[in-house]
């Protein structure tokens, strides 16, 4: 029986499959037939795969040429792939796996190399997801990237910093639950290619604007026929004049910036000049609405960043004399939502003149529109997260496959 002190030394089925590659049905095969033995957790049952053992497997296929020359295998007729495998599996390379959820589709997927590959569900396989592909990975439809004034990385780039609409719409439609009489007129910031705006549109709310200072995220908006073209705004939110809005909304929104507290921005915070968040408190105090939704990224609630988190939070509290919201934050899963991605992000939500135990509702209704569970969740809806073969498996396949290094 395996040690339960050795357990840091093995991994999870679902982590030895994205190692190495492969689905988790390919490992259960590989332990049928000996190539890849897992052992059993002696609390739970759960397969556990050797580190050691993984590791040896890597080094062989390293050593074996990509495919011989009497190999009946499909892959014998592809190119073969851009590196070898120990490079393929840096986290910055990694492909995407058919029958998993995504991860977290990024701006940086514009680069080469990035996680913007996916494996063949045969696992013989990968190649560069296209941008309409990676557009419904974040539950857009592919076509709302389709411009051709625009280069790929320019229309991934701009893809990247969407809010799923599923999850928008979530929210947003928990608002109105919560606060019924709440005026639909709004006008949201750092808009991007408009996921929060069809999400928000979705649940009954009315665009008067939406700015945003990304070129090619406002031209993808405003040829989506999402809002008409003349309320897109291509301007910096800091020198926009708001002033025909003020006094006149049910709802501001918005993703500012993320990268100041992201992993990939370096997490330089208040140092980094695209930090807006701290900014918004201003904003407020000018257009007071009745209600405002912020997104941004899970880095702000690490031990690092309390005391700015907890200094934001009193200053949307209180954001000008004789304004007062009541705010909540939490953490949410896009893909408890049905987007076909583990995109987790965090949601600041406030009500003008009402308590924080109203706005905490919001998100307890928030948490009753999930519409799938992640694995080991036995609490939540029957579906499953959607994986990126339900997002793209009925798209057209652009081509492009090589031999994955296997």
């Amino acid at each position: 029986m395996l040690a339960a002190q050795s357990v840091k030394q093995w991994l999870k089925i679902g982590e030895a499959a994205r190692l190495l590659g492969v689905t988790e049905t390919t490992l259960r095969n590989w332990d049928r037939a000996g190539r890849l033995q897992a052992r059993r957790h002696p609390v739970n049952g759960y397969r556990l795969y050797s580190m050691t053992q993984i590791r040896d497997l890597l080094d062989a296929r390293d050593a074996e040429p990509a495919v011989s020359a009497g190999d009946e295998d499909d892959r014998i007729d592809l190119p073969p792939g851009h590196w070898d495998l120990r490079v393929a599996l840096d986290p910055k390379h990694r492909p995407q796996i058919w029958d998993l959820p995504a991860s977290t589709v990024r701006r940086d997927w514009r680069k080469y190399p990035q996680e913007a590959y996916v494996i063949r569900r045969d696992g013989c396989a990968y190649r560069r997801l296209t941008p309409g592909e990676i557009a419904a990975l974040q539950s857009l439809p592919p076509e709302c990237v389709e411009h051709e004034g625009l280069t790929n990385r320019e229309r991934i780039a701009a893809v990247g910093d969407a809010v799923p609409p599923p999850l928008a719409a979530a929210v947003g439609t928990a608002l109105r639950d919560v606060v019924s009489d709440l005026p639909t007129a709004t006008v949201e910031i750092c808009a991007g290619v408009g996921g929060m705006a069809r999400g928000m549109h979705s649940a009954g709310f009315d665009h008067l604007a939406t700015v945003d200072r990304d070129e090619p995220a406002v031209t993808l908006l405003r040829s989506s026929g999402v809002l008409p073209a003349a309320l897109v705004h291509l301007a910096d939110v800091r020198t926009f004049d708001f002033s025909p809005f003020e006094g006149r909304l049910g709802l501001l929104c918005g993703g500012p910036p993320c990268q100041p507290w992201s992993q990939s921005g370096h997490r330089r915070g208040t140092d980094d000049e695209r930090d807006l968040m701290s900014w918004i408190p201003d904003l407020l105090g000018r257009l007071s609405p009745d209600a405002f939704i912020f997104e941004n990224v899970p880095g702000l609630l690490i031990a690092g960043n309390r005391s700015y988190l907890e200094n934001l939070v009193t200053r949307l509290r209180r954001p000008a004399d004789g304004l007062r919201y009541g705010v909540a934050v939490a953490r949410l899963n896009a893909a408890d939502f049905g987007v076909p991605q583990t995109r987790r992000r965090v949601f600041f939500v406030g009500l003008r003149d009402r308590p924080a135990s109203m706005a905490h509702q919001v998100f307890d209704a928030v948490a009753d529109r999930r519409t799938h569970r992640g694995p080991g969740d036995y609490s939540g809806p029957v579906a499953p997260w959607r994986t990126v073969g339900d997002a793209i498996g009925d798209l057209a396949d652009p081509g492009g496959w090589r031999r994955w290094p296997m």
